[in-house]
Order: structure tokens, then sequence, then C-alpha cells
């Protein structure tokens, strides 16, 4: 198979089963964006395949569709057939030759019908050695798949010979991926989609951040203005509640009882909605490095795991009046602009996290009471790596203390002590690591290619 930027590990995966005999179903999951989609197509460039994506509607609607879409490539169906028969004409009776069912969006089919899994077993079943086939159900529902589908479809999950989670790409592989770009600009983009190529795709390489948000998220005609309300609107059904939430944890309210006095929900009720949210990957629970010093941890912190809903609750969705009156341009320089250096400054830390990571066992961060370090690496020998990080703002030697103080407070020490910045450092720092007790960094994207 030929390369492809980025995915090379997972297609290496799909085509390992795909080559084993007989038939497999195989569950591709990750959040809508990740390239799912992107992957499957290249996997079955050059193979027999069929693709459905499924919608969220009634099963009676879907074998509807479905059947649709088949008749116009010629199979003969009626208007409601069975999904095995479904089953059947989608790959194609008479074939010898393995061939690839693609069902993306699987959820909705499950979700609708609680046999529609069992129905999948028994023409799997019924089909012979020589009639193999290899089905992916594919969903961007990733916490539905780690928390509720195998309780959903009960003993058939046994029946499932692989799974696969595709994760956000890192910034190193984005950078391979879409060339072009200032490091400003990658900076800026990750800050505003994250590891997401499927967003990514939006961005045009001729234009830096500040104007492709301004063509490709503040202008209405284009695709990423309203993909956040509607992915929520498609997805949950009590939207209103969920902004709600996301909008406080937009503005720094990130523990529980802060939503709640934000909110004023019950903080019951914050609680069932946070989970469900996660389910979603949009908001992760933040664990904090385990240190020697368990009492200055920070506990219960939630984060808003998704760059994009990020964004849009940070910028868009609490200025909604402002985008209606001022034009595209004007929304930027004076809601957008003055801050976004600074709003720059969580996507480098996570770059700078990773850019550690490709030489590390493990990375974290550590959240104190009084204070935070940025990133905390253990090597394979675990010696362990701790590093400041600053995009927007220069780096003093008080920063150098600082770290070094919260070093203390998490009883951690290191011989490795790192300040990434790309503003400078002043001459104090800059005399401390000639001393050797601290190293400068800038980030730099292509030593992961």
């Amino acid at each position: 198979m030929g390369t492809f930027v980025g995915r090379s590990t997972e297609l290496q995966f799909l085509n390992e089963y795909f080559l084993c005999e007989g038939s497999q179903i195989l569950v591709v999951y990750g959040s809508k964006g990740v390239g799912k989609t992107a992957l499957l197509r290249e996997f079955c460039r050059d193979r027999k395949h069929s693709y459905y994506l499924a919608r969220a509607c009634s099963e009676r609607e879907q074998r509807f569709q479905w059947a649709a879409e088949l008749r116009e490539s010629g199979k003969e169906l009626g208007r409601y057939p069975e999904y095995t028969e479904l089953f059947e004409n989608a790959v194609g009776r008479k074939e010898t030759e393995k061939q690839v069912l693609v069902i993306d969006e699987f959820h909705h089919m499950v979700k609708g019908d609680g046999t529609f899994f069992e129905t999948l077993l028994r023409y799997m079943e019924g089909r012979l050695l020589s009639r193999p086939v290899m089905v992916v159900l594919a969903t961007s529902a990733s916490g539905w798949v780690e928390n509720t589908m195998v309780s959903k479809i009960g003993y058939s999950a046994s029946a499932i010979n692989g799974w696969m989670k595709l994760r956000e790409m890192t910034l190193a592989e984005l950078t391979e991926l879409f060339p072009g770009y200032s490091k400003e600009d990658y900076i800026g983009n990750y800050a505003v989609l994250g590891g997401m190529p499927g967003y990514w795709t939006c961005f045009s390489r001729e234009a830096g951040t500040g104007e492709n948000i301004i063509r490709n998220i503040l202008c209405q005609e284009s695709r990423l203005y309203e993909e956040m309300s509607g992915y929520l609107l498609e997805e949950l059904r009590e939207p209103a509640v969920y902004n709600t939430i996301l909008a406080a944890m937009a503005r720094d309210c990130n523990k529980l009882n802060d939503i709640y006095r934000h909110t004023g929900f019950s903080r019951a009720k914050i609680s069932v909605y946070l989970k469900n949210l996660m389910e979603l990957d949009l908001v992760e629970k933040v664990s904090s490095w385990e240190t020697a010093n368990k009492t200055e941890s920070q506990k219960g912190i939630y984060r808003i795991s998704h760059s994009y809903i990020k964004f849009y609750f940070r910028y868009i969705f609490s200025s909604m009046s402002s985008l209606q009156q001022l034009t595209p341009e004007e929304f930027y320089e004076q809601r957008i602009a003055p801050s976004f250096s600074l709003y720059m400054d969580d996507a480098y830390r996570k770059v700078c996290r990773e850019e550690i990571g490709r030489y590390s066992r493990s990375t974290g961060e550590w959240l104190g009471k009084s204070g935070a370090i940025d990133v905390i690496a253990a090597s394979g020998e675990g010696t362990l790596t701790v590093a400041s990080c600053s995009y927007a703002k220069q780096m003093t030697y008080e920063d150098y203390e600082w770290l070094l103080f919260c070093m203390k407070k998490a009883r951690i020490k290191s011989r490795d002590i790192r300040m990434y910045c790309e503003s400078g450092f002043d001459e104090a720092l800059q005399r401390a690591a000639k001393q050797g007790k601290v190293k400068l960094f800038t980030v730099s994207l292509d030593e992961g290619r």
C-alpha cells in the first residue's frame, strides 16, 4: 500500500486484518474531523468495497435510505428491505474475492434498532469462507463506544475482531500533511482546529491564521461557521444546557463548583452532562502527574478537550450579537486579535508536550494549588524532564524561579529543566542557561519527520 501521511500505523492495522482468512468485524472510532473517512477511503482505494453513511433517523427510514442508495447503483431492492438483504446487496452475492463493507456512524443503527448487531452477526455467519467480507463499523461517538456500546449489544460484542481509536494528529504530523505555513500560523491553526485534519482541510495555505479565521469561520457561508452548533444539535438532546456549561468552561470555570455558581444548575445535573460531554470527547477530566506531595495537587478539574469547541465558545458563542453587527474583518480585529496570542499559550504547551514526548516514555502536567508545571516527562530509565512554556510572553529569570518553586511544592527533582518560548528570553535567564542551570528552547516542528 502507498504511504498515507500520519496514518501508516492505522493502515497497517486494517491491512493485517484484511489479509486474515475468513470474515472480520472491526470497529474504528474517533472524534468528528479526526480523519476516519479519509483513512477508510485510502484503505478501500484498490479494493472492492461498499460504503454507507448512517443517519440519525428511525430504523425504518434507515433501511429506506440505504436501499435508495443501492438502487441508484443498479441493485434491485424494495423500499424497506431487511438489513440482511441490504448487507447482501451492498457486498454482492456472487463475489468470491474478499470485499469491504464500511458502515459509517453506525451508532445511529445500533441506537435505533436493538437487533441490528444480531442481524449483522447472522449475516456474517451465513457467509462461507469462499465469500469472506470485512465489515468496518466506523463512528465519531467515541465515548459511546468506550462506555455504552458493549452493554447495548451484549454478548454480540465478543464477535468483534478488532478495535481501533483514531487519535488526533500531533502538530508535527500535521506539518507534513499540510506543508507551507509559517511556524506562527501552524501553532495558531493548532490552537483553533487542534489535531483534526478534517478541519485543517477547510483552511487555506495561502493565508495566515487570522485571515483563515475570517474567511473560513466568521463568514456565514463557510463550512466551519455552524459546525459546532450543528454538531451539538445532532448529538445532544438539550443543546441549551450543554451550551451553557461549555460557555462557562470556556471562561475558565473548570471545577464543578465554579460551573455550579455560574450556571445555577445543580451539581448532580452538571455531573451527568459533563459525563455526556466526555463521552463525545469534547471535555476531559484532567489528571495531574502523580507526585510525592499529593496534598498540593488540584483535583476535580475539567477542561474542554476539543480545540474548535473551545475556540467557538471562547470567541464566537460569547459574542454572537457582535458577529451579526460587524463584518468578519471587524469582528476578528475587535474580538479575537487582541487576546489571540495569549489564547495560543494552551496550544503551545500541548505542542511542547508532544515534542518532548517523542523521546519520553510518558508525559503529563502537574496542576498544583499554588502553581503548575506545564510539562513533566519520564524517560525509559525513569529520569524526569520538566518544562515551562510560553508562546506570547518573553520568559524571564523570575519564570525560572517560579518553576523551581512549583517543583519544590510538587516534590519533584530533575536535572533536565527546560524553558520553551517563541518570544525570547531575558538576559538573566540566558546567563542561567550558560551556567547549565536551565535549557532554553523554541519548538522545532520538523524534528518528527
